[in-house]
């Protein structure tokens, strides 16, 4: 029975001479995307390495790359500047090489659900930024920044992924929880010592006794969406491949780890989430048990998620916040500016706050607290996702990315094959939620983009998509695709498909 999982087969196994030109394109690329000046002899020697093991080692430099994407704050902090372009200089050299190898070794390419639609965004968004007259030097980064999380999944799909890849992933996250476990640990038992240790302050906030951890990054917040990810792993896992008492040990750490940060867009986010997929593959008796249980829960939860929600929806809706004047900002830019916007690096996005745009003048950004120029006086200036998308690609933009992401989730919902191997399910159902979660994220931060968060729901669009043509391929080559094969078509019966 076609599965849908990937067989070393066809040409190309051992890279040719073909590599030396892949390795001069990744090199270049690379380079030219961070826009570093004269490379270190250190800097060119980590590059080489990184480029061979992308080249001769795809998986592994995959998973480093993830790896690198979600420490970057870390790394940038460790590195300074050098660090800064990181998790980008990572996708780039996944795709150029992921890409050039899979032409070389395949004579093709896997494209991912939904590329023409993000395509359409960023044709918008780079005609705003010529008709607004911003330089290539500012549009282009930009732009590659806003889409870096489908650049990776499309340099993903160009892998032949296997179940053994996805054996490795599930050890990898339960190493994740066990890491986030013992430093959210930590955090609570020494909370100061902690705080100063990893971020050289004083803990953000308390509720009662209880500090909001941080783990191992710099702010609750991160640390918040990281500990959703693996809790909505573990939740998948233990609905669409096996039960056990370990991994709703997983879940219960990694779900509760989220909450103590007190983060309540990554809470409301959590819950939403796990609600909408348990809903989905819960039994009747599981359903039962949660009805059962809910009330107890609902009793001890309740006051304190009503205190911190109500507490973000005066911050937010009712009071005069940074966050809800970016977002009248974003529409009153994206009404100005119909239907292109006011191009990248313009408007909600890092660059417009690195650069601090001239639009901010105009909007008086400069005497709003937490938006004037500067990193300590501008804060809150990329503190949202949308108002970037829409401000800098207009309308237009922001319905090709909006639709570009309901192709994926539609992707997502869609099995592999016939006969779908439980981890290909799991991978499948699991980008589902993340994509859930982000979505729910991205009304309060600019998750689409930020380390540590947004590459899971990408990773997971692009590994089913290699599935996906895997199995098409399968059963290409045994016949099941041609018509006069088909039940009640011509002289041919169905066949009889042994099984594996």
């Amino acid at each position: 029975m076609a599965t849908g999982v990937h067989r070393r087969t066809g040409p190309g196994t051992a890279p040719g001479p073909a590599w030396a030109g892949a390795a001069a394109a990744c090199t270049v690329a690379v380079a030219s995307l961070l826009f570093i000046g004269p490379l270190t002899p250190m800097l060119l020697l980590g590059m080489i390495l990184a480029l061979l093991v992308a080249a001769f080692r795809p998986k592994a430099f995959a998973l480093l790359a993830v790896l690198v994407i979600v420490l970057s704050t870390p790394i940038q902090n460790v590195l300074g500047s050098l660090g800064s372009y990181a998790d980008e200089g990572v996708v780039a050299l996944a795709a150029v090489a992921f890409g050039v190898r899979r032409l070389v070794t395949e004579g093709r390419l896997i494209w991912l659900p939904g590329s023409g639609w993000f395509l359409g965004y960023l044709v918008a968004g780079l005609l705003s930024s010529a008709l607004a007259g911003v330089s290539a030097a500012t549009a282009a980064p930009t732009a590659f920044i806003a889409l870096k999380g489908v650049v990776f999944a499309f340099a993903l799909a160009q892998l032949p992924w296997t179940r053994e890849d996805l054996v490795t992933v599930i050890r990898l996250g339960i190493a994740a929880v066990m890491t986030v476990a013992i430093s959210g640990a930590l955090n609570l038992i020494a909370p100061a010592a902690w705080a100063q240790l990893t971020t050289g302050r004083a803990p953000i906030s308390y509720i009662g006794p209880i500090p909001a951890i941080n783990g191992i990054f710099q702010h609750p917040a991160a640390f918040s969406r990281f500990s959703g990810v693996l809790a909505v792993g573990a939740l998948v896992y233990g609905l669409v491949v096996r039960r056990s008492l370990a991994n709703a040990v997983l879940l219960a750490v990694s779900g509760g780890l989220a909450v103590l940060t007190f983060q309540v867009k990554s809470i409301v986010g959590l819950l939403a989430t796990l609600g909408a997929v348990g809903a989905r593959f819960l039994r009747p008796v599981g359903i039962a048990t949660l009805l059962c249980t809910a009330p107890l829960a609902a009793l001890i939860a309740a006051p304190p998620l009503v205190s911190l929600i109500g507490g973000d929806i005066e911050v937010y809706l009712v009071q005069d916040s940074a966050r809800s004047a970016l977002t009248e900002g974003g529409l009153t830019v994206a009404a100005q500016y119909f239907p292109l916007g006011a191009g990248f690096g313009r408007y909600g996005s890092s660059t417009a706050a690195e650069d601090y745009s001239p639009l901010y003048y105009s909007l008086g950004f400069p005497d709003r607290y937490g938006l004037g120029p500067g990193p300590d006086s501008g804060q809150f200036l990329n503190d949202s996702q949308w108002p970037a998308i829409y401000g800098e690609a207009g309308w237009l933009g922001a319905v090709c990315f909006a639709a570009g992401l309901g192709c994926m989730l539609v992707s997502l919902l869609r099995p592999t094959a016939a006969g779908e191997e439980p981890l290909v399910r799991w991978m499948r159902v699991a980008g589902i939620g993340w994509i859930i979660l982000l979505l729910v994220e991205s009304a309060a931060a600019p998750v689409f983009v930020s380390a540590p968060s947004f590459p899971f729901a990408f990773v997971a669009a692009g590994i089913i998509a290699s599935f996906r043509v895997a199995a098409r391929d399968d059963r290409s080559r045994t016949g099941l695709d041609d018509p006069t094969r088909r039940r009640g078509t011509g002289r041919h019966r169905w066949p009889s498909i042994p099984r594996q």
